[in-house]
This record gives structure tokens, sequence and C-alpha cells, in this order.
């Protein structure tokens, strides 16, 4: 019985494995060519390499804002999807694209008016300073369109519409790579613009991205249209309606980024000689973490659109054994990037103090995979019935209460080695796993929100 409970059949896996591989397989593309990316900035120097890493964090604020308004947005259209109301799903996507461009205005404003004062809050190195705001410069320039791009993305990932996700990926890192190798290096006659030039490669990339999903709406063939009227004539009621659990998740994603970087700032103060290490540790786990995009999706389908058509019992049960599922995964993902970790750090051109800290950190990560995965689909699960301020204390009240805490009093009043540091920080996600279990035994996000709002 207890097998069966957290066990799924042949038919489980075969739904599971084709919602969540190509969402997978696109991370990890994506998550590939950053690595790359990262490789072809450190072989111009770890001053480069910590500008770029620096310049990014205004962007993983963005996104965490961004991921907060379409990640509402996704669970109200998987469980209107599991109603069968379309109409609605459009509408919610109408919103967001709304909201999206707003966001991303305003984050682009700042930018060209406060560039110097937004990255010094990140580095107190005037040469990572100069460096990161010539890469902020054309980079705040993505943000419009990777906005667009990720309203339309979520919309049709909450319909179970992952497969041409998945090539357009493909495509779009192609052209990312390719424009990184001619303008960071200069080759075939390109200027060689370095920090510059990566940041010029990824504005094409998103541009020629962007410009294929409204193709897609154009086509209409995924539930979704391009409605350019409707976007000046939004459903106010459909707006009031989610603004319960937009305002909630979208904090949530704030406050979380804004988390992880005074974590950042801790490890800055604590040693900033090796946060290009921790740089590379973060762009390489990215590929591990290929496993939560595969996830959330297979958790928004096969647990929010059971919810919204009303079959809480099959949702409870799909998300125990997505739960086990994704830990066994994460079991075999973190054993790999343990024996791969000196094979990693030797591909870049920093010092040995540096490729062993790369190692270390790699290593700390890998054991604790199944814990974060155990964690994150907890997150997913709370999230997809819409149980926003149970969310919101296990993800960033969480960070903000143990991590943020922690590694600030750390950093400021001890003298423990960076490594140490990055340990007791990783480890209190085991603390974690203990708080989202509470949280999701109580049971209080399996019900079907369409019916309070019909």
């Amino acid at each position: 019985a207890l097998l069966k409970k957290y066990i799924g059949d042949k038919i489980f896996y075969k739904t599971t494995l084709a919602i969540a591989i190509p969402i997978m397989m696109q991370q990890f593309v994506t998550s590939f060519v950053n690595l790359i990316d990262n490789l072809m900035i450190g072989s111009v120097g770890s001053q480069a390499l910590t500008a770029v890493t620096v310049a990014n964090k205004v962007y993983i604020i963005f996104n965490s804002t961004l991921f907060g308004i379409c990640g509402a947005a996704g669970i109200f259209i998987a469980q209107y999807y599991g109603a069968k109301d379309k109409e609605k799903c459009q509408r919610i996507l109408n919103i967001n694209l709304v909201c999206g461009f707003v966001i991303a205005l305003c984050f682009m404003i700042a930018l060209l008016l406060f560039p110097q004062q937004i990255i010094s809050i990140f580095s107190s190195n005037s040469e990572v300073i100069a460096l990161s705001v010539s890469y902020v410069s054309i980079a705040l320039m993505t943000y419009i369109p990777f906005a667009i791009t990720f309203s339309i993305m979520m919309a049709l990932r909450a319909i179970g519409v992952n497969k041409i996700q998945l090539y357009i990926g493909i495509f779009v890192v192609i052209i990312n790579t390719t424009f990184n190798y001619l303008l960071i290096y200069g080759h075939f006659g390109f200027p060689e613009l370095g920090v510059k030039g990566a940041a010029i490669a990824t504005l094409i990339a998103r541009t020629v991205e962007m410009c294929i999903y409204i193709g897609i709406l154009i086509r209409n063939k995924y539930t979704f249209s391009l409605q350019i009227k409707e976007l000046f004539h939004l459903d106010i009621q459909l707006i009031k309606s989610m603004i319960s659990k937009a305002i909630p998740l979208t904090v949530n994603e704030i406050f979380f980024s804004l988390g992880l970087t005074l974590l950042f700032l801790s490890y800055v103060r604590c040693d900033e000689s090796l946060i290009s290490a921790i740089s590379v540790v973060d762009t390489v786990m990215q590929i591990g973490y290929m496993i939560f995009g595969g996830l959330s999706s297979a958790i928004s389908i096969m647990v929010g659109n059971r919810l919204g058509a009303d079959l809480i019992d099959e949702a409870k049960d799909n998300a125990n054994k997505l739960i086990v599922l994704g830990m066994m995964v994460g079991a075999c993902i973190g054993l790999t990037f343990i024996v791969v970790a000196p094979y990693i750090a030797n591909l870049y051109n920093v010092s040995d103090v540096i490729k062993q800290t790369i190692v270390t950190l790699l290593r700390i990560k890998s054991c604790l995979i199944p814990v974060y995965v155990y964690n994150v689909c907890i997150f997913f699960v709370l999230r997809a019935g819409g149980d926003a301020l149970s969310t919101m204390i296990v993800d960033s009240g969480f960070l903000w209460c143990a991590g943020v805490v922690v590694s600030t009093v750390l950093s400021m009043y001890t003298t423990l080695p960076l490594v140490t540091l990055y340990i007791i920080v990783e480890s209190l996600d085991i603390v974690k796993l203990f708080v989202a279990s509470y949280f999701y035994r109580k049971g209080k996000w399996a019900k079907n929100m369409t019916l309070s709002m019909s």
C-alpha cells in the first residue's frame, strides 16, 4: 500500500515524462549555453566573469518579479484549462503580457538613470563596476523582449504545450552562442568587444526569441492568440481575482531574489577573491536544476489541472508520486556532479585556489540536490493550489529568517572561511525540508479555485 502511494504505474510515468522531458531538455540546453557563455567570458579573465555575475544580480531580481506574476497567471491558466474555460485562459495571458511589459519598462528606466549606483550595491571594486555598467547598458534592452517571451512561454507551459518551446530554445541558444563567439573574441572580422559583446549576443537572441513567440500567438494554434485590442481593455474582474494570489507570489519571488542577493553580499564580505568560483558553481548547477523546470510543469498540469477539474484525491496522489520521482532523479544528478566536479573546474582559466573552491562548492551542492528537489516540489504543489501564504513562508520567509540572518551574522562577526560559511548556509535546506513537509501535510493547497471565481 505504501509503494502504491508513492510509486506510480506505467501510465503515470509515461504522462509525467511526456510533460517534463521537453521542459527539462529546454532548460538543459539553456543552462548548457549559459555554461558556455560563462566559459567564454571567464577566458577573458576572472574580473570579467565577476563583472557579468554582478550585473546579472539585477536581472535575477527582474526575473524573479516576472516569475511571480507569470507563476500566478500559470496557476489560474492551469486550473481554468482543467475546467475547460479557454476564454478565461486567454484573458489571463492578456493581463500577463501587459504586466510583464510594465515591469520590464520600470527596470529599464532604473538601469538607464542609475546604473552606477545600482551596480555599486553588489561590488566595491571599481574595475568590476566599470565592466558591469558597460554590460548593463546593452543588457537592459533585453528586458522587454524577455518579459513578452516569458509571459507567452509560461502560459503555454501551463496547458502542457512543451515540445515547441524546446525547439525554440535550441534555435535561440545556437544564435546566442554564435554571436558570443563572434563578438566576445572578434572572430571573422567582427569587433572584439569582451563583456559588451556578450550583452549584444544576448540582445540579438532575446529579440529573435520574442518574434518567434509572437508568431506562435498570431498563428493561434495553441489555445492562445494575439489580441492587441484586448490588451487595452483588460478584464478588471479577473485582475481583482488574480491579485490575491499574484501579490503574495510576486512579493515572495522579489523577497527570495533579494534574499539571495544578501547571501551573495555575505560571500563577498567573506572573500571577494573567490566570488568567481560561486558564479561558476551557480551556472553549472543550473544544468542540475533542469529537473525543477520539468517537475514544475508536471505539477502544474498533473496537480493544477486535476484541482481545476475538482479531482482532489487524484491531485494529492499525483503530488506524492511526483515528489518521490523528483528525489530519485535528483540523487542521480547529484552523484554525477560529484564525479565530474574536477573536470568542470579544469575548463576554466582561473587560479588553482579558485579551481579547488569550485570543486568543493559543487560537491556540497550535489550532495544536497535531493533535499532541494523535495523542497521545490512542495513549493510548486502549494503554488498549484493557490496556497500563497504557505508558499511564502516556505520559500522567501525561510530564506530570510534562516539563510540571510545566519550568513549576515557569520560573515560580519566571525572570520569563517568562505567554504565553511557556504556549507552552513546550504545545509539550512535540511531544516527547510521539515517546514515544507508541515505545510504540505496540512493540505490547505488541495482545493479547486475555479469554483470560487466563477
